[in-house]
């Protein structure tokens, strides 16, 4: 097994062995999830597709439940250090925000996927529809605590995430696709440092935004697919 494939199913391990719980089907562990895929190419980073897929059968999408899994940093805490005073990049996140942050992605995927030309979202699914499992994983946040002294701060990326999304043919079970990139979450897609200054607002739209630029993607992709392109 090619070694970038192995990294793939390392990061994967817990999410294709929890869909095996869930799924009478998938009894079998990641490693016999993925083994027949291979390498292909997409608009996302890692793209692993089986060699006999045929999305062109297909003219239903079902989301399955997403998974959202927080890097260990520590409890969101206020502070009264300041980005000036501390070197610290990475910090916990509020309960809260992460209801938040799970929200604003769903209803982004939601809204784009549903503009898809080839194929239907539906709440059932039957032999013609392709389930679609994505997990949001190892999330982490740049931006600090609110702070006692110091109401603006300027950050060029708000956070970074693995983006992960499962292709599964709902009838067979088998795993048709796998796509995973780990992102950064983008001041307004620009590696520069903005100069608006990053308040709850301005996330929310980073967050939005990042979630709405992968969700067209993969309507893109799966249109042109099940368009037999």
């Amino acid at each position: 097994m090619k070694f970038a494939k192995m990294v793939l199913l390392s990061t994967l391990i817990f999410f294709g062995t929890s869909f095996a719980q869930e799924e009478e089907q998938g009894q079998a562990d990641a490693s016999d999830r993925y083994a027949t895929l291979e390498k292909d190419k997409s608009g996302f980073r890692e793209t692993w597709v089986a060699p006999d897929a045929d999305f062109s059968r297909f003219d239903k999408l079902h989301i399955w439940k997403a998974e959202f899994q927080y890097r260990d940093v520590g409890p969101a805490r206020r502070s009264r250090s300041t980005m000036m005073s501390t070197r610290k990049t990475e910090f916990g996140i509020s309960e809260d925000d992460r209801k938040e942050f799970e929200r604003i992605i769903r209803e982004a995927f939601l809204d784009e996927v549903q503009k898809a030309r080839n194929f239907i979202l539906v709440d059932d699914f039957d032999a013609n529809t392709i389930i679609m499992r994505g997990a949001v994983l190892d999330i982490i946040s740049h931006v600090p605590p609110e702070t006692v002294g110091r109401s603006e701060i300027y950050l060029s990326s708000i956070g970074e995430a693995t983006l992960v999304m499962e292709l599964i043919d709902a009838g067979t079970g088998e795993v048709l696709a796998v796509v995973a990139e780990r992102r950064h979450l983008q001041r307004s897609g620009s590696r520069e440092i903005s100069t608006m200054p990053t308040n709850r607002a301005t996330i929310i739209s980073d967050i939005r935004g990042w979630s709405r630029r992968a969700a067209k993607i993969l309507r893109t992709e799966l249109d042109n697919a099940m368009a037999g392109k």
